[in-house]
């Protein structure tokens, strides 16, 4: 059929096939010699997959590499799709689970304060920009570069590992495993009998793990999981991890209960946090800068912290400790601290060209003035037993 049908009988607009065919996204399956493009059946396919994953939210580019690069038979590349549509309707859901409490707020109180549209505003950003910032390891490789000038010298992820009661033969699942540090950090302590399963919502940071993990003397699996839908039956693990990561997900209170239900009766759920304390000193330099950036505090992180995980977790888990890392960052350079905050996902945006100039000019200068910039570092990790 020409295009003038095609684009009938699809719905799409011919001038969208054109822009299709332009990019490389969608060629027709052939071009007469008088220049007509002929389409096939073969091609709603592909822009059946084209409409999908736009409407999933990926970008152009990113679709034509799934499309042309990822190699999935058809059978696959539908599931793949239900399963980003899934993931789309969960995080709709829980956009309107943060209107309603807004507009229940609004009825109570006549208004809505800032915290309500703060909630709305991080809600809605949430998904994409997460994902934007885990694509590779280049902002955590950012972030540890700050911390590697902490006065406390112990090892985060050491410590972590050694917080961690390790039962013979345990089936452990690490949530958000990121670029595999924590294993690859502890490689001479693993126990050889462990199941382990590393997991993480980023394709990338499995391929990350994957490589910085190969010469260690492991069998690691590895799974990408969406952590508000974990795919494995009741009772499956012994052990969670989650390191850093759960104030990533958009729910939560469902995270949690997914966390608890995979669990065994027994199970132990390791999971670390931040204080509030966390870079205050740094978030007030940032406030007193302009405070109209927003990079004047910790971010998601705020969601669940040292302050308030523990009534978070009770709601879940029948008992609940923790344990607290304290230390101090004491840096004269300021564009390591700098690109710290250029690295997060409100900073990416807010610390670019003459601001990130400026700030920088700020902040040698408060070093100048000071010697050094001295920010406290406090984090805690949660033992919550199912």
């Amino acid at each position: 059929m020409k295009i003038g049908e095609f684009a009938k009988r699809s719905g799409v607009t011919v001038k969208t096939l054109l822009h299709y065919d332009k990019i490389g996204l969608l060629k027709p399956s052939q071009k007469t010699d008088s220049g007509y493009r002929i389409y096939c059946e073969d091609d709603f396919l592909k822009l059946q997959q084209i409409t999908t994953l736009k409407f999933i939210g990926l970008s152009l580019n990113e679709i034509s590499h799934i499309i042309h690069e990822s190699g999935e038979n058809l059978e696959n590349m539908i599931s793949i799709q239900k399963k980003a549509l899934e993931e789309k309707k969960k995080h709709i859901d829980a956009v309107i689970d943060v209107f309603n409490k807004a507009k229940n707020k609004a009825k109570i109180n006549g208004f809505l304060d800032a915290n309500n549209l703060i909630d709305i505003i991080k809600i809605t950003n949430m998904e994409s920009r997460v994902r934007e910032q885990y694509k590779s390891d280049k902002n955590l490789n950012i972030r540890s570069n700050l911390h590697s000038y902490n006065i406390n010298k112990v090892d985060f992820d050491k410590w972590c590992f050694n917080q961690i009661s390790f039962p013979e033969k345990a089936r452990i699942l690490e949530l958000g495993c990121g670029t595999g540090k924590l294993w690859f950090k502890n490689k001479e302590s693993i126990d050889k009998n462990l199941d382990i399963t590393l997991s993480d919502f980023s394709k990338s940071m499995l391929k990350i793990a994957k490589d910085k993990l190969k010469d260690v003397d492991y069998d690691f699996k590895y799974e990408e999981i969406n952590m508000e839908n974990i795919p494995y039956d009741d009772e499956s693990f012994d052990i969670v991890i989650a390191e850093h990561m759960i104030y990533f997900a958009s729910d939560i209170e469902k995270a949690l209960s997914e966390i608890k239900r995979v669990l065994t009766f027994g199970g132990m759920l390791y999971i670390s946090a931040n204080s509030c304390e966390t870079m205050a000193e740094l978030n007030k330099l940032a406030e007193k800068f302009d405070s109209s950036l927003g990079i004047d505090n910790n971010g998601y992180s705020s969601r669940f912290e040292l302050e308030n995980g523990d009534a978070v977790l009770k709601k879940h888990f029948n008992k609940v400790d923790v344990e607290i890392l304290e230390g101090k960052i004491i840096v004269d350079d300021a564009k390591t601290v700098v690109s710290y905050k250029a690295s997060t996902i409100q900073g990416s945006s807010m610390l670019v060209g003459e601001k990130k100039k400026e700030f920088t000019k700020y902040l040698e200068d408060h070093i100048k003035k000071n010697g050094n910039i001295s920010i406290t570092t406090k984090t805690c990790m949660f033992k919550a037993m199912k």
